[in-house]
């Protein structure tokens, strides 16, 4: 096989090979020596076609390039599934999402079934898949370190999910936007449990601000009784963008809160921290690989038994407020790590580790007088393999 390569700016590397059966890698670099947004820009300028692969330890986000647009992208992380976008966005409730979760197959995706369900329309189905799509994306302009590569596309990719067509160069601006106003946003908009209402006599100033239509009909749906999450709902705007418009108004003084929350995290389309991803990651991987041990061996009613002991010892632990656990013996990711946001930057980390490795270890003593001696070799291996990729 031949390779002729030349690098461009900081540690990008070009190589032209031949075609792979996955694929030839044509570009790949270090997001510590080129950022995001300039390997963005090179695929679009050159209207690249193929696949970037961005990797930050555990965690890979997919975006496939058509022309120098964007058709797709997908993610390894739970809350950027279809499902728990829709979800999130108050499109679909948690039954909704439960039952239609159940019917999913390699054959059968979560979209699909949710149509055939008459949950969701053909339209609300294009609409998920757009903005989850962007959600991913715009994830990614948290990442300052990682690897990236960018292969030549395979003939048969792209042809069995729906396919878009992003402009890259908006995608990029809009990005940025949200990197430099979550952190404000965040101050003001705390949950989605949140409740707003038109601060009297303030009506005329709304004109001032020369809200579009949708930011308009989002103004006067607030009414000082359904919460920020309901809102989401009810309006075609994603929750990051109606954040954005809540956190004008408010800043503007024309809505105020009448109730608001402090748990939870509003939005999760720029992630709080990759780090913190990749520890409750790989904790959940522990969980899960210590719970089907138990179920094996005691089957799947003493197993939910034994877990729900545990549960109870972690009842007074702030840390796992809300927090759900799965038929699988997985945790609800995403509100363990809005807990964790709540906390100085400085602390999370350590309360983390500290919070999930205690749960561990309770579970880890009740769950061994169970198994087999050869059982648990294989657990007690698989955990301290977990914990060595996180030192």
């Amino acid at each position: 096989m031949t390779e002729d390569r030349h690098h461009v700016a900081g540690d990008m590397t070009i190589s032209r090979r031949r075609a792979l059966p996955h694929g030839a890698i044509l570009m790949q670099g270090d997001l510590l020596a080129i950022k995001l947004p300039d390997v963005m820009s090179f695929v679009s300028m050159i209207r690249g076609a193929g696949r970037l692969i961005v990797q930050q330890d555990d965690l890979e986000r997919s975006i496939e390039w058509r022309d120098g647009n964007i058709v797709f992208a997908t993610s390894n992380s739970p809350e950027h599934s279809l499902g728990q976008f829709l979800l999130r966005n108050g499109k679909i409730t948690q039954q909704q999402y439960d039952e239609s979760d159940r019917r999913v197959t390699p054959q059968m995706r979560h979209g699909k079934v949710l149509v055939m369900m008459g949950v969701i329309s053909p339209n609300d189905l294009w609409w998920g898949v757009k903005n989850q799509v962007l959600e991913i994306i715009y994830s990614l302009f948290a990442w300052d370190k990682g690897r990236f590569l960018f292969c030549q596309p395979l003939d048969h990719e792209s042809l069995e999910r729906i396919t878009l067509s992003i402009n890259t160069s908006a995608v990029i601006m809009e990005g940025i936007r949200r990197l430099d106003e979550i952190a404000s946003i965040r101050e003001r908009i705390t949950s989605p449990e949140g409740v707003l209402a038109a601060v009297s006599g303030r009506e005329a100033s709304v004109a001032e601000l020369e809200l579009s239509d949708s930011e308009l009909r989002l103004f006067q749906s607030v009414d000082g009784k359904r919460t920020i999450r309901e809102l989401v709902g009810l309006s075609e705007l994603t929750e990051f963008e109606v954040s954005r418009i809540f956190y004008q108004l408010l800043s503007a003084r024309i809505i105020e809160y009448v109730h608001q929350e402090k748990s939870g995290s509003m939005f999760s389309d720029v992630e709080d921290s990759p780090e913190l991803n990749r520890v409750v990651g790989a904790y959940n991987r522990m969980f899960e690989k210590l719970y089907g041990a138990l179920e094996h061996a005691v089957g799947s009613t003493e197993a939910r038994d034994v877990l729900n002991g545990v549960l109870q010892s972690s009842d007074t632990d702030e840390l796992w407020t809300g927090v759900a656990f799965q038929p699988t013996g997985r945790f609800d990711e995403r509100m363990l790590i809005a807990n964790v946001s709540e906390l100085p930057y400085e602390k999370r980390r350590a309360v983390l580790d500290e919070g999930l490795n205690t749960l561990l270890s309770i579970e880890l003593f009740e769950v061994s007088q169970h198994l087999e001696a050869q059982t648990k070799v294989d657990v007690f291996r698989f955990i301290s393999d977990q914990k060595a990729q996180l030192e």
